[in-house]
């Protein structure tokens, strides 16, 4: 998955890099939590050298954006199901059990996943990487 945009700061071996979201954005905001901005700040692997003001390429493998999309909307999403369905197995006429075991487990699974955050952060492999530099931004 490749984009362009333009870096704004530098910092050792990763850069920070506004991004128009594409077309492929429109209905999701998952990055922005629903915000109307049409742009997106993201820090990237800088293995092209690239400085401040410049026009860039950014790749993420397309396997290891799904792993992400992955982690971060259906795990909490079974842990919620699995929940509800273990609650009505338990508390079979409480629905109101069932679903506070569901939403419980999806607490759970958030907060698993943000205990892991720094291991997925550190892992080069769900990092974008500025692969080069280029003379303009395509249309």
């Amino acid at each position: 998955m490749k984009q362009y945009g333009k870096v704004v700061e530098v910092s050792e071996d990763k850069a920070f890099v506004i991004m128009e979201k594409n077309s492929s954005c429109s209905g999701c905001n998952a990055c922005k939590l629903g915000s109307d901005s049409h742009e997106l700040r993201i820090e990237a692997l800088n293995t092209a050298g690239a400085k401040s003001d410049q026009i860039v390429e950014v790749d993420m493998e397309g396997q290891h954006v799904l792993t992400a999309a992955f982690i971060l909307y259906m795990i909490p999403l079974f842990a919620l199901l699995m929940g509800v369905v273990i609650g009505n197995i338990v508390f079979p006429a409480q629905e109101i059990f069932a679903a506070l075991i569901g939403f419980g487990l999806m607490a759970l699974s958030f907060l698993g996943i943000k205990l892991k955050n720094e291991s997925f952060k550190n892992d080069k492999k769900y990092i974008p990487v500025i692969t080069k530099i280029a003379d303009k931004k395509p249309v």
